[in-house]
């Protein structure tokens, strides 16, 4: 009888604004534990949003999760991509336009992606992105044509309305966060890895960066319109939902071969808004937060590794 194949592996990351230093931070306690860089273990790095940064900057730059958080922290890599504008903050504050500036965004990654394009990664990449132009989701894979620079990719999944203006790439359409439609990109991203690998295994890894709560008045939801339903988050409580279902569908389907990780910020009295994370003391509290989820289901990852098929 034939060898059977060993098995792939896919890391599966969701949006999250600027926790993705929780991720990142599971991801150097797996390292560390096994000895194993996140490039090196994972054939293929899925992402929305924030965990679509992820993936590009470990695959374009073939780093591990270790090294990255030292340069988000050391570096200042978040501060440098969310600067507010000046004069006009207080139109920001009345969501009259994005928060904060696009081009120090564009710059910082241009300068960590250089010159690497889609084709030249060595390793799978899948990364939703919404087309304003087209009206549809896309995705972002090696073999996408044209093909883009991965700088330009990482600024466009992460262009969040609200927060960053939408990012023309160089086909001429413009593109916001595919978070909007896909934030947790677990599902599709294995049903991708499957066409790639028809006959082989695969186990997926996917880590979330934390989901809020929302404890809500009955009564005064009652006289609530629609100012008052967006002042409470219900954009926000619906793609947390949208995120556990097909989390749990994912879950269903795959058994075994799956591992999520994710938990509520406020348990671990962290703030759940999309850029807390300019702060160094947060990003802190937010390594803390991925180490005590690693360790709290390190069972759980052990047995994924060694056990699932």
């Amino acid at each position: 009888m034939p060898a059977e194949k060993p098995p792939r592996f896919l890391l599966s990351l969701d949006g999250g604004g600027s926790h993705l230093l929780i991720q990142l931070s599971v991801l150097a306690c797996l390292e560390q534990d096994t000895g194993v860089s996140t490039y090196e273990r994972f054939d293929m790095i899925a992402g929305s949003s924030s965990g679509g940064l992820i993936a590009c900057l470990i695959l374009g730059q073939k780093t591990s999760a270790e090294a990255l958080i030292h340069k988000i922290v050391k570096e200042r890599l978040l501060q440098a991509m969310m600067i507010e504008h000046g004069m006009s903050r207080f139109l920001s504050r009345l969501q009259l336009r994005p928060k904060f500036q696009s081009a120090p965004k564009s710059k910082t990654l241009q300068a960590a992606l250089q010159d690497c394009r889609l084709s030249s990664l060595e390793k799978l990449l899948f990364i939703p992105c919404f087309n304003l132009s087209r009206d549809s989701l896309e995705v972002f894979t090696n073999s996408v044509q044209p093909d883009f620079l991965l700088h330009e990719i990482a600024d466009a999944c992460t262009a969040a309305p609200s927060f960053y203006a939408p990012v023309r790439l160089q086909d001429g359409d413009w593109r916001i966060d595919g978070g909007v439609g896909m934030n947790n990109p677990g599902l599709s991203a294995y049903l991708y890895a499957q066409k790639n690998w028809p006959d082989t295994g695969i186990k997926m890894l996917s880590i979330g960066s934390g989901w809020r709560r929302f404890a809500m008045d009955g009564m005064k939801a009652c006289r609530y319109g629609g100012l008052q339903w967006s002042a409470s988050g219900i954009a926000s409580l619906i793609l947390r939902e949208k995120m556990i279902s097909n989390a749990n569908n994912t879950m269903q389907v795959l058994g075994d071969q799956m591992l999520y990780i994710n938990d509520y910020l406020q348990d671990y009295n962290m703030p759940d808004h999309m850029d807390s994370a300019k702060d160094p003391a947060i990003q802190r509290k937010a390594l803390d937060v991925g180490v005590s989820w690693f360790h709290r289901h390190r069972p759980q990852i052990k047995y994924w590794l060694n056990n699932a098929h």
